[in-house]
C-alpha cells in the first residue's frame, strides 16, 4: 500500500470513528437497548392474551375465587388468603409469603384477569433488576445512569429472551409458580436494592428505605425457600464484610431489616408444614445435596444456561463496565474470590430442592435458577472488569486519565464493539431461529401466534369457561381435549378421572360436583 493510499484509508477510518461516537453515545444507548427489550415483549404480551388459569390456580385459589363471587369485597379475598396460608403452613409448607400469592391468582376475580399473570412478572423482574442495578451501580459506584439503565435492559433481555425452554411458560404464564419463584425473587432484589440505599440516602428518604426494606425482606425471608435461602447467604456474606471492615456505621443503618428478614426466614424454615410435606417426599440428606448442587450449577452453566447469545451480550457489557470504573475509586479487590463467590451464591440455590425432594425438574424452578445465574454472572463480569480496570490505570498512570474520552460519550473502540455484537446478534438470530423456531422467548411467541396454536388453545379454554358458568350443581362436567398444548401457554390440564386432584380443584372452583375430560 502506497502512502497516499494509507493516508485514504487512515482519514477514512478516522471519519468512521467520529460517526460511530457521534451516533453511539450512553444516552442513545440506552434509549435503544431501551426499545430493544420493550420491542422484544409484545409478541409475550400479545399471546398472554390467550393465556388461562390451570392446576394449581383452581385449587388453591378456590377459596378467594368463592369469596370474591359472595362479597365482592377484597378484604375478604385477602382475608382467604391469609387464612390459607396460614393452613398451608400449618399443614404443607413453610413458605408463608408464596402460599398468601397462589392464594390470590388473577382468575379469583374472574378467568380473563389471568392475562394479567404475564403483565405482572414482567413487570416485576423488569423494575426489580432496573432498581437493583441502579443502586448497585450509582449510589455506590457512582457509575453514569445511561450506562447503567444499559447494562439493565440488555441483561433482562438475557434473562427473559435465551431463558431455558423447559422454564419459561411456568415462569411467566402460570401464576401459581411464577409468583412463588419469579415474583419473589423479583422481591428480593427490591429488598438488596433498598438495603442499599438505606446505607447511602440521608434523612426521611432513608427512613422510608429502611420501613420498606423491613417490609419486604419479611415477606422475601417468608418466600421461596430458594430465594430465602440465598438472601440470608447474602446478608450473613454482608455482615461478615462489614465487620471485617470495621463499617460500624453501615451496619448500624439498616441492622434492623436484615433482623426482620431472620425472623421471617426462621418462621419459614421452621414450619410445622415442612415436615408434614417432607414425610412424602423422597430427598437427598444435607451433604449430598450441597455437593450435587454445585455440580449441577457448573454442569447447567456450562451445557445450558452459557449459550451463544448470553455470550454476546456478556462480551457488549464489558465496555460499558471498563467505561463505568471510571468514576469509583473503589480498587474492586480479590475478583477470583468474589467469582468464586458468585458460584457459591448460584448453587446454593439448587440445594433446597434436592435437600426437598431430590431434583429439580420443575420448569419455573429451573427458571429461577436461570435468572440467578445471569444476575451473578453479569456482577462477577462487572468486578472483574473494574479490577482489570484500576490494574491498566495504575499501570499507565496520569497518562491514561489525561487522555480518557468524556463521560457523555464512548471510544472508537467501545463503538465498533458494541456496533459488532449487535450484527453478530442479529445475524446469529436469524439463522438460528429459521431451523429452531422457539429457541428466543418472543420467537417462540410469534411461533405459535402465526401458526394458530395459540389461539386455537384460547378458544378451546374460552368454550370450556362458557361449559363450566352454566354447568348444573350435580352431576359429572364432560368438556372435549384440549386440541394443541402451545409450548408457552400449556402448563397442565385436568384428566379423565373425576376425582384426579387437578379435576376436583376446577369443580371447587366453579361450584359443581366433578368435571372430567372426554375420551378421544
Amino acid at each position: 500500500m502506497t502512502m497516499e493510499k494509507k493516508d485514504k484509508f487512515n482519514q477514512w477510518v478516522k471519519k468512521g470513528d467520529k460517526c460511530v461516537r457521534r451516533l453511539i453515545t450512553p444516552k442513545s444507548l440506552a434509549i435503544f437497548t431501551s426499545a430493544f427489550y420493550v420491542l422484544s415483549l409484545i409478541p409475550l404480551f400479545w399471546i398472554a392474551w390467550y393465556n388461562y388459569p390451570s392446576a394449581d390456580d383452581y385449587s388453591i385459589g378456590s377459596n378467594c375465587h368463592q369469596a370474591w363471587l359472595a362479597t365482592h369485597n377484597i378484604f375478604a379475598v385477602i382475608w382467604q388468603g391469609i387464612v390459607r396460608a396460614a393452613e398451608d403452613w400449618m399443614n404443607w409448607m413453610g413458605y408463608f409469603t408464596s402460599n398468601f400469592l397462589m392464594a390470590m391468582p388473577p382468575n379469583s376475580f374472574g378467568e380473563r384477569c389471568y392475562v394479567l399473570t404475564t403483565w405482572i412478572m414482567l413487570g416485576m423482574l423488569s423494575l426489580s433488576v432496573i432498581y437493583l442495578f441502579r443502586c448497585i451501580f450509582v449510589k455506590i459506584f457512582h457509575a453514569d445512569g445511561y450506562l447503567c439503565h444499559s447494562v439493565s435492559m440488555l441483561v433482562l433481555f438475557v434473562s427473559v429472551q435465551c431463558m431455558c425452554p423447559a422454564g419459561r411458560g411456568e415462569a411467566f404464564y402460570w401464576y401459581s409458580g411464577a409468583v412463588n419463584y419469579i415474583f419473589v425473587h423479583s422481591m428480593s432484589l427490591f429488598f438488596f436494592g433498598l438495603l442499599i440505599s438505606a446505607a447511602y440516602d440521608k434523612g426521611k428518604k432513608r427512613m422510608w428505605d429502611l420501613g420498606a426494606a423491613s417490609f419486604l425482606g419479611f415477606l422475601t425471608g417468608g418466600g421461596n425457600q430458594m430465594t430465602a435461602l440465598n438472601g440470608a447467604v447474602v446478608l450473613l456474606a454482608a455482615l461478615a464484610l462489614i465487620t471485617g471492615l470495621k463499617k460500624w456505621g453501615k451496619l448500624k443503618k439498616i441492622w434492623v431489616p436484615m433482623v426482620i428478614y431472620y425472623l421471617g426466614f426462621f418462621l419459614n424454615v421452621c414450619a410445622p408444614g415442612n415436615w408434614v410435606r417432607a414425610e412424602g417426599t423422597n430427598g437427598m440428606n444435607p451433604i449430598k445435596a450441597v455437593l450435587v448442587s454445585f455440580y449441577d450449577c457448573l454442569d447447567r452453566a456450562m451445557n445450558q444456561w452459557t449459550t451463544w447469545p448470553v455470550i454476546v451480550i456478556m462480551i457488549a457489557l464489558i465496555p460499558l463496565f471498563w467505561h463505568m470504573a471510571k468514576n469509583t475509586s473503589f480498587r474492586f479487590p480479590c475478583p477470583v474470590l468474589v467469582v468464586v463467590f458468585g458460584f457459591c451464591l448460584t448453587s446454593a440455590m439448587v440445594t433446597p430442592p434436592l435437600f426437598a425432594v431430590g431434583g429439580m425438574d420443575a420448569g419455573r424452578i429451573q427458571a429461577l435458577m436461570y435468572l440467578m445465574y445471569v444476575l451473578m454472572l453479569t456482577l462477577c463480569i462487572g468486578y472483574v472488569t473494574g479490577w482489570c480496570r484500576k490494574k491498566w490505570s495504575s499501570a499507565e498512570g496520569e497518562s491514561l486519565r489525561e487522555s480518557e474520552n468524556d463521560v457523555k460519550t464512548f471510544s472508537a473502540e467501545t463503538c465498533w464493539c458494541l456496533l459488532g455484537c449487535l450484527a453478530f446478534l442479529i445475524f446469529g438470530s436469524f439463522l438460528t431461529v429459521i431451523p429452531e423456531p422457539h429457541y428466543y422467548t418472543f420467537s417462540s411467541a410469534l411461533t405459535e401466534l402465526s401458526n394458530g396454536n395459540a389461539q386455537a388453545y384460547g378458544d378451546a379454554l374460552k368454550e370450556r369457561m362458557e361449559i363450566y358458568r352454566n354447568a348444573p350443581r350435580e352431576g359429572i362436567v364432560k368438556v372435549d381435549p384440549l386440541p394443541v398444548q402451545p409450548e408457552l401457554l400449556y402448563f397442565s390440564d385436568i384428566k379423565k378421572d373425576p376425582e384426579d386432584w387437578e379435576n376436583r380443584g376446577l369443580s371447587r372452583y366453579y361450584g359443581f360436583e366433578g368435571v372430567a375430560v372426554r375420551d378421544e
